[in-house]
């Protein structure tokens, strides 16, 4: 199928953003650490902000720079694509109407973190919604589509029990025991599988009216 006439630059800018909001995010970390390097580089990439704006800037920079690889292929995908949006999205609803209050930032910490947050976010939808190949879903795809979360939190549980801390507060086993967190994951994972059918539904709907 003939590529739209403004994927390029789409990808290119969709790129160059998520790869400068990861790097300054990393930056800004680096600098104000109170651990070694190699602890607060483990750390940073402890975050699902982190780790689902990285999934961003490997998909647009693969579609940039390899579209016809396996990889290309893969984030070329419709339902890749549709997944990959509603991580970014969970990442953004999660920080403003949860987070955005917690960790006060300033300078270029502020740039990153509205960058990571707000603007990646808006930016993928917009992509999601305009700007991509509309294939077929299934509904089924929404419970494949949840074992990268399911992984995150498993790794973030199995992390903290050897570190003793967690990256969000709705996942600090030392404050809420595990039962707590447990249903805290379950709520978020809920999140992810409303938006999931969500999208599919979105997406039937426009193929239903072409």
């Amino acid at each position: 199928m003939e590529e739209k006439k403004y994927t390029s630059p789409i990808y290119i800018f969709g790129s160059l953003i998520s790869v400068i909001a990861v790097c300054l995010q990393l930056w800004v970390t680096i600098n104000n650490r109170e651990v070694s390097i190699l602890d607060t580089i483990i750390q940073f990439f402890s975050y699902f902000t982190i780790l689902t704006n990285s999934l961003v800037a490997i998909y647009f920079t693969s579609l940039w720079f390899l579209p016809r690889t396996k990889l290309g292929l893969f984030f070329k995908k419709f339902t890749t694509t549709t997944a990959i949006t509603v991580y970014i999205l969970v990442v953004g609803i999660i920080y403003n109407v949860l987070l955005r209050n917690i960790w006060p930032v300033s300078g270029w910490g502020k740039v990153a973190d509205e960058l990571l947050h707000t603007c990646i976010p808006i930016y993928f939808l917009i992509y999601w919604l305009f700007f991509t190949e509309n294939e077929k879903l299934k509904w089924s795809d929404a419970l494949s589509w949840l074992y990268y979360p399911l992984a995150y939190f498993t790794y973030t549980l199995i992390r903290g029990e050897i570190t003793h801390t967690y990256p969000y507060p709705f996942i600090n086993v030392n404050k809420f025991g595990y039962q707590q967190t447990v249903i805290n994951c379950l709520g978020i994972g809920t999140i992810f599988y409303g938006l999931f059918l969500l999208m599919i539904a979105i997406s039937k709907k426009r193929r239903a009216s072409h």
